[in-house]
C-alpha cells in the first residue's frame, strides 16, 4: 500500500524557513535602476541599464528558487515563474508561508520605475517646455561659455533687445532648434541655439549662429556680439531679473 509522505500543504510539516536576500534584491532593483539612471549619459546606456535590471530581477528569483531546491522544498508549483518576478515572489511566499506583500511591493516599485524613468519624462518634452527651459537656463550652461553665472539666457537676450524678443522652437531629428529674434541699436538680430536631445537626456547646448541685419556673423564679429549680449549685459539682466522677482513677491 502506498503511503503519501506528509508535505507542508498537509499542515503536518512546518513551512521551511529560507533566506529572502535574493527576493529583497529583486524587489528593490527597480529603485536601484532609477538611482543609476541618473548617471546614464545617453539613451543607449539607459536602455542597457533597464534591460540589465529586468535580467537581474529574473536571475535573483532563479537563484532564490535554487536555494529552495537545496532546502528540499518542493518547487514544482513555481515552474518558470521566476521569469516574471512579481508572480514568482507571490507563489514563492505562499509556498514558504512568507509575506505576500513582497509581491505587492515589487509590483508597486516596478510601476513607479515605469512611470518616472527618463524615457517617460522625455515624452513630455515639447516646444513649450524647451522654450521655458532655454530661457531659464544660466548662460554658463551654454557650451559657448565657461565659469559660473546666475543670469539666465532669457534675461540677457530680453534686456539686450530694445523690443520684445520673439522666441521660436522647432523640433529636429537631433533635438531642437531655438531662435530668439530681437532688435539692438535699430538693427534686427537672430540668435540660433541648438539643443541636442535623444529622448532621454540632453547633450550639446550651444549658440550655433547669430545674424544681424540678415548677415551671419563670423569669428570676431560673433565673439563681440556674445560679449556684449551675454557678458557686458549681465548686470542689466541681473537687475531686470531682481526687479521681476521683487514685483512678483
Amino acid at each position: 500500500m502506498y503511503v503519501k509522505s506528509p508535505t507542508i500543504y498537509d499542515g503536518i510539516m512546518p513551512k521551511p524557513k529560507v533566506p529572502i536576500g535574493y527576493i529583497l534584491y529583486a524587489v528593490f532593483l527597480p529603485v536601484i535602476g532609477l538611482f543609476l539612471e541618473r548617471y546614464a549619459y545617453s539613451a543607449v546606456v539607459a536602455i542597457v541599464l533597464w534591460v540589465l535590471v529586468l535580467i537581474l530581477m529574473a536571475v535573483s528569483c532563479a537563484l532564490d528558487k535554487r536555494i529552495l531546491d537545496q532546502r528540499e522544498v518542493n518547487t514544482i508549483t513555481l515552474g518558470k515563474s521566476y521569469l516574471f518576478p512579481p508572480i514568482y515572489i507571490y507563489k514563492r511566499q505562499v509556498l514558504v508561508g512568507g509575506e505576500a506583500m513582497l509581491s505587492v511591493a515589487c509590483i508597486t516599485l516596478m510601476i513607479g520605475a515605469l512611470l518616472t524613468n527618463g524615457f517617460i519624462k522625455g515624452l513630455r518634452v515639447n516646444a513649450d517646455s524647451i522654450d521655458e527651459l532655454v530661457q531659464n537656463s544660466y548662460i554658463s550652461q551654454l557650451d559657448n561659455f565657461s565659469g559660473n553665472s546666475n543670469v539666465t539666457i532669457g534675461d540677457c537676450v530680453n534686456t539686450y533687445s530694445s523690443k520684445q524678443v520673439s522666441w521660436k522652437v522647432e523640433q529636429k531629428d537631433y533635438g531642437f532648434d531655438i531662435t530668439a529674434e530681437g532688435t539692438h541699436d535699430s538693427k534686427d538680430f537672430v540668435i540660433s541655439i541648438k539643443l541636442e536631445f535623444d529622448g532621454f537626456t540632453y547633450h550639446s547646448f550651444y549658440i550655433q549662429d547669430i545674424t544681424v541685419s540678415g548677415k551671419s556673423l563670423e569669428k570676431d564679429e560673433k565673439k563681440d556680439f556674445l560679449q556684449k549680449c551675454f557678458i557686458d549685459n549681465r548686470s542689466n539682466a541681473s537687475d531686470n531679473s531682481s526687479a521681476a522677482s521683487s514685483s512678483s513677491s
